[in-house]
């Protein structure tokens, strides 16, 4: 049977090919992403694994903050239960001759419910560009075969995780895990309460566009680039919202977006698929220890990030088919 194709009547926005600048130095930093010795650093581990003794009465502790939050970067990375997480901390500290306790794998999920997990952050150059989104990850539940095949069940059940990203450097600069009855908007202004210093610039999807997002953005002394959704009207007192709608009506939505550089807010969406990559689900049944689970995912993908990430320019225009 031949091919058939039904071509499109409306004229379509035409499309570019690009090309990466840096090759060389993203290949090498998508290989260190696999180097143990990034995830494991003796140096470091030989100083900070025990804690400091406490001040006053008590027995001194065996694991510091920053030897938990080793064993479960290592657990996420490699997506590993507990029990598999003790038996490659050991190895590795046996291969590194290294004369350091390791935590069992009931010590790990128990401190990992107390853990403040460190998230790695470059320190900012200027004014930011704050990209924020939200994704789901399961908790339970029926897989997606079952789900297409006979419906959700009642025990299917999410996280919210939140993000703000940089659009410049690429990297989380503020984090959020809340219920599934968390909408987005209610979560704004604690995203914005994580980013150090000044903000030029926050863009969202329409699920923020609320008069409390409004007034959060503009407590940073930030410009909103929120589209409103279908049918909003004015909120009158020369509010910005008022100038997003003025530029939509003289310029059309498509225009307004390139001229806000709105677009720059897939970078959210690209980070929610960098997330899932190291799991679409929590694998945690307690809420605490899901937050320092994906705080972990957080702090792993930051460290992709600086190991190196690619940088692209526009080559070219993909010819239309005939």
């Amino acid at each position: 049977m031949a091919a058939r194709t039904k071509m499109d009547p409306g004229t379509s926005k035409p499309k570019y090919r690009y090309r990466v600048t840096n090759w060389a130095e993203y290949d090498r930093g998508l290989v260190s992403r696999g180097d143990l010795t990034i995830w494991f650093d003796e140096a470091t581990i030989k100083d900070g694994w025990t804690p400091p003794p406490p001040v006053g009465r008590g027995k001194p502790g065996l694991y510091s903050a920053l030897a938990i939050q080793t064993c479960l970067t290592l657990k996420t990375l490699f997506q590993l239960p507990y029990r598999a997480t003790e038996g490659l901390m050991k190895s590795l500290m046996r291969l590194n001759g290294l004369d350091l306790p390791v935590p069992d794998h009931t010590h790990m999920s128990r401190r990992a419910a107390q853990l403040a997990v460190k998230i790695p952050r470059r320190p900012r150059k200027g004014p930011v560009h704050v990209v924020v989104d939200s994704t789901g990850l399961k908790i339970f539940g029926e897989g997606e075969w079952k789900v297409r095949q006979h419906g959700v069940g009642k025990r299917r059940t999410w996280r919210k995780i939140h993000l703000a990203v940089d659009e410049a450097e690429k990297d989380i600069i503020g984090i959020e895990v809340t219920t599934a009855d968390w909408g987005d908007n209610e979560v704004l202004s604690e995203l914005l309460a994580q980013v150090d210093g000044a903000v030029i610039q926050v863009s969202a999807d329409g699920a923020y566009d609320t008069e409390g997002c409004h007034r959060s953005i503009a407590e940073r002394g930030a410009k909103a680039t929120i589209p409103p959704r279908d049918g909003a009207v004015p909120w009158g007192d020369d509010h910005p919202r008022d100038a997003i709608l003025q530029a939509i009506a003289e310029r059309g939505r498509d225009g307004w977006k390139d001229d806000s550089r709105y677009h720059r807010r897939s970078l959210a969406e690209n980070m929610m698929f960098r997330l899932k990559q190291l799991g679409d689900r929590l694998f945690s049944r307690i809420f605490e220890r899901q937050v320092a689970e994906a705080h972990v995912r957080a702090a792993i993908l930051n460290r992709f990030t600086y190991l190196g990430m690619p940088q692209s320019v526009r080559a070219g225009q993909i010819a239309p088919a005939a």
